[in-house]
């Protein structure tokens, strides 16, 4: 029953893997410039600095014994004793493209990039929820391991093929992506990925841990996801689009008379007029509408949900033309 269960934990994983891959920014990976995929790297170089630390904080919060061993075991592989950790492996594949270490160390993260640490910290936070174990080790497979590998299918051929960095000669880049992929099985040892499937087959015993660990899974995903989000143009669709759902709300909650009634103004303007207007209740019907339509973007990535954000036809977009 417990493998069954596991089977269908795994093919909801290949599903969130397949969304991943539809992401805008992997779709549009190969089209970057230079310069661009190098100011990628270094961003997503904090992501791979806090790796220890962050599988650290999951340790602290395990009671499951097999649990701790499994992230111990990934830790001592990213921190070998008697060779360079995995961190300066990256920092040396950096350099062979042209990123200095000194440049990637002394950048500073970017806001998208600290929220995204902040999500994968939460994800290893300990609570006093009864399936708190499986939860976090679905939530670190998904986000520490398959889909960092997954992001590495689009980035080591592309280090190949613009800067000569081969399988031979990548130190991090090729090794991960090889050895931790989920669609394939080590023939020699088993990867990071597999390294969770005994645990994971014995804790996924039912149906409501089947359940959690979906939603696990879902949550890393999403935290995972998130740090793409910045290098795409939808991603300034929706902070242009929250910023303007901010300004109708305040605006709307100045006095209606501040509130030129002639002359030119914007759309937000009038937007922010008409909500004024209104009484609260009223009001927030039309705030929702919008805060709907930005999370919709929010879960499918699609742009049309924003065109019309922090106007009245977003109601239409919502609700339909009525009756």
């Amino acid at each position: 029953m417990s493998q069954e269960l596991f089977q269908q934990f795994s093919q909801y994983e290949d599903e969130l893997i397949r969304r991943f891959r539809q992401h805008t920014f992997f779709k549009k990976f190969s089209g970057m410039t230079d310069e661009q995929l190098k100011s990628y790297l270094t961003k997503r170089w904090f992501l791979s600095e806090n790796f220890v630390r962050w599988y650290d904080k999951a340790i602290n919060g395990l009671s499951n014994e097999d649990a701790k061993n499994v992230l111990r075991g990934i830790i001592l592989d990213e921190t070998p004793s008697d060779k360079p950790s995995h961190r300066e492996d990256l920092l040396a594949d950096l350099n062979f493209i042209g990123v200095k270490r000194e440049n990637v160390l002394s950048s500073k993260p970017s806001k998208e990039t600290i929220d995204t640490v902040d999500r994968l910290y939460n994800l290893a936070g300990y609570t006093e929820d009864p399936y708190h174990d499986l939860r976090v080790m679905c939530a670190l497979r998904m986000a520490g391991e398959i889909l960092v590998a997954e992001e590495y299918r689009y980035v080591v051929p592309e280090l190949e093929r613009r800067f000569g960095l081969t399988d031979e000669k990548s130190r991090f880049f090729a090794p991960h992506f090889y050895h931790d992929r989920k669609d394939k099985q080590q023939e020699k040892e088993g990867s990071h990925t597999d390294s969770f499937v005994n645990l994971l087959e014995k804790m996924i015993s039912d149906e409501q841990a089947l359940y959690v660990s979906m939603d696990a899974a879902k949550r890393g995903y999403e935290a995972r996801a998130r740090f793409y989000d910045q290098f795409t143009v939808g991603y300034k669709f929706l902070r242009t689009a929250r910023n303007a759902l901010v300004t109708a709300a305040s605006i709307a909650a100045v006095v209606y008379l501040f509130l030129a009634p002639n002359g030119k103004q914007t759309p937000q303007e009038e937007y922010a007029r008409f909500l004024a207007s209104l009484p609260r209740s009223e009001r927030a019907f039309y705030l929702d509408c919008d805060r709907w339509l930005i999370d919709q973007y929010d879960r499918t990535l699609d742009t049309k949900y924003l065109k019309n954000v922090g106007t009245l036809q977003a109601v239409k977009d919502v609700w339909g033309e009525g009756p």
